[in-house]
């Protein structure tokens, strides 16, 4: 059992630093091109791998926050693409996936408290993905069904994408730094967040500016 966690952790590992380089790339490849359109695939199957590896992995090694984490950053891909294709904005399905991550939302708000009361700061962060995650499912929930202009649509394909591309900074800043630092240091929860405290205005910036110019550059005239 423990060859068969290393093995998933590799792959977990691999799919993730795939993924950031596929999220860079999709950034800086203008939109609809096809570049954009291979780094944009890329990223999502990439997301599906690390949250295919994280999940049985936080199950043989119990660990909660991986656990969420993981469903968090794969629901963020898996919006983020559907915003980002138009043939599949508009779906027939009813929205059971939506419906899905405002429960995991709810409980992951629910672990993340039980874990404050009980002494540990580290459930802090659970609270903030949680509230993210809850956040987003309520809004796709709201939109379910409605054509949106391009603007909206696009902003809501940035701020997924974004947002899933911060969970997996996050896990690789946990992975890399957290372990060196002292079990009781409340820098860990620094770590933990601060992607999402410095990445999160930039997308609230850049989905604003998409959906009142209607223009998919940060920085166009």
């Amino acid at each position: 059992m423990e060859q068969l966690t290393r093995v998933l952790l590799t792959l977990h590992v691999a799919a993730g630093s795939l993924a950031l380089l596929a999220a860079f790339f999709a950034i800086t490849f203008r939109k609809g091109a096809r570049k954009h359109n291979f780094a944009g695939k890329t990223y999502f199957w990439s997301m599906m791998a690390v949250a295919a590896t994280a999940i049985p992995v936080s199950i043989l090694r119990p660990n909660l926050m991986l656990f969420f984490v993981a469903i968090f950053s794969s629901y963020m891909a898996y919006a983020g693409w559907r915003f980002g294709r138009k043939s599949r904005y508009i779906m027939a399905r009813q929205p059971y996936v939506e419906w899905a991550m405002l429960v995991v939302g709810i409980a992951m708000i629910f672990s993340g408290l039980v874990e404050v009361f009980t002494g540990s700061p580290m459930g802090w962060v659970l609270v903030a993905f949680g509230a993210i995650g809850l956040q987003f499912a309520v809004q796709d929930l709201r939109g379910w069904g409605k054509a949106e202009d391009f603007g909206t649509r696009i902003s809501n394909h940035l701020s997924h994408m974004l947002g899933g591309t911060i969970a997996t900074i996050t896990a690789v800043l946990v992975q890399q730094v957290v372990p060196r630092l002292d079990p009781s240091n409340p820098l860990k929860v620094l770590v933990w967040l601060a992607p999402t405290l410095v990445i999160t205005p930039l997308i609230v910036i850049w989905a604003g500016k998409v959906r009142t110019t209607q223009k998919v550059r940060l920085f166009s005239s």
